[in-house]
């Protein structure tokens, strides 16, 4: 995943501890909490000491990702095994610069033009192992940076944009489509999103209210008085909904967007809005690490050759953890070259930028701008948590939203 474009986004350093920090209630019952990770080996989250792990064994079940245009608008889903009326909820999920809907899928006979990319796909799962329909949705940009359109300023400046082009518009029509046909309309509805997808989200409730039981930036922030604004917008434009239980996920090494998290939960905390932090640290990389998250492509002897490769060219230090940002320093594929890791001059393993499952794990491990699954069960959970506070009446009511005049739907 590139780094999102502006003045939001730079980078690096810090550490953290896991740990649930401080709750607190808010008016509409939901809870405050920030939630912190210590340094692990991801061989013991992914899959233990084997090769295995639970994104591995899954990919038959991914392997039923449907694909399709709705409306214009390139579209991945896929209902939980329990099907659309024993669903939780959905989850829409929207991706990063340079990337789209097609990343969070492998490719299969339901999903052909599906790249598969493992954090993303890693979110799916487990999107889909909790009972929640999964949907990702790629922004209207298939040609340059693949960003998604800016969604800061007032609600009514971002409504002053409403046009077929314009990605809330073309989101919110795929999403009414899409719901409605497989009778979800009522579900309680999510919005995930990684980077330039984070500060997507982040603008969608000022032009859908009513419609989000939840939003979660990843690395990415809000713009200050973002949440502010849409607190007026409540008092001049007779919007009763609540802004959703926000979280935020972000990687402290990019020292730039942990202090605009900073600022956000302060502006949370003052106006009282459902709030949670995640923080990711870097992480070491191991023997089998490759193998548990990026197969198939990658199998045990490649990762492991991955590794030695890597560590004999001091590339690593000696807890395994990288000493170099991979993006900044790119000349970890040469290394694989020189080293002859299988797969890598046959070219069985993709190698480009925002295309290779080893590329986005590097920069996963790194710890500074990338995608990440580590906070997904944390995140459901809080949302579930936050749900069931929330009275029955003041909750979001799913795609329908809420009915306002000024809202141009």
């Amino acid at each position: 995943m590139r780094l999102a474009t502006g003045a939001f986004i730079a980078s690096l350093l810090a550490f953290a501890v896991w740990e649930v920090v401080g709750s607190t209630s808010t008016t509409n019952g939901a809870a405050v909490a920030s939630v912190k990770y210590a340094p692990r080996k991801n061989s013991l989250a992914a899959g233990g000491e084997t090769a295995a792990s639970e994104l591995s064994k899954s990919m038959d079940l991914l392997a039923k990702g449907k694909y399709e245009s709705i409306k214009g608008t390139e579209v991945v889903w896929q209902l939980p095994a329990e099907g659309a009326k024993a669903a939780k909820g959905v989850v829409f999920m929207a991706h990063g610069c340079s990337h789209g809907a097609i990343d969070f899928w492998p490719k299969s006979d339901g999903c052909p033009q599906c790249t598969g990319l493992p954090e993303e796909m890693n979110i799916t799962l487990h999107v889909l192992k909790r009972g929640y329909a999964a949907v990702a949705i790629s922004s209207y940009d298939r040609q340059m940076s693949r960003c998604w359109q800016n969604m800061w300023g007032s609600r009514d400046e971002i409504l002053n944009t409403a046009s077929d082009f314009a990605d809330f518009t073309r989101v919110e029509n795929a999403l009414k489509t899409l719901l409605a046909r497989e009778g979800l309309e009522a579900a309680p509805l999510f919005a995930f999103g990684a980077s330039s997808g984070g500060g997507f989200v982040l603008g969608l409730p000022p032009v859908m209210p009513g419609v989000f039981s939840g939003v979660a930036a990843q690395i990415m922030g809000g713009a200050p008085k973002h949440f502010a604004a849409y607190e007026r917008a409540r008092e001049t434009d007779s919007v009763s909904s609540h802004w959703p239980p926000t979280a935020l996920v972000h990687m402290p090494r990019d020292s730039h967007i942990a202090q605009l998290v900073d600022i956000n939960m302060k502006e949370l905390k003052a106006l009282n809005i459902p709030y949670l932090e995640i923080q990711i640290p870097p992480q070491p990389l191991t023997p089998l690490y490759m193998a548990q998250r990026c197969a198939p492509e990658v199998d045990e002897a490649t990762s492991k050759a991955l590794y030695e490769a890597l560590k004999a060219a001091d590339y690593l230090d000696a807890d395994g953890f990288l000493r170099h940002n991979p993006r900044l320093a790119p000349d970890w594929r040469m290394i694989l070259q020189r080293a002859n890791v299988p797969g890598v001059t046959s070219g069985k393993l993709r190698l480009e930028p925002d295309l290779s499952p080893i590329a986005e794990e590097l920069n996963h491990l790194y710890g500074a701008h990338e995608i990440s699954s580590e906070s997904t069960t944390d995140l459901l959970d809080w949302w579930e948590k936050s749900l069931a506070a929330i009275p029955a009446d003041l909750r979001a009511v799913g795609i329908k939203g809420e009915e306002v005049e000024t809202v141009r739907r």
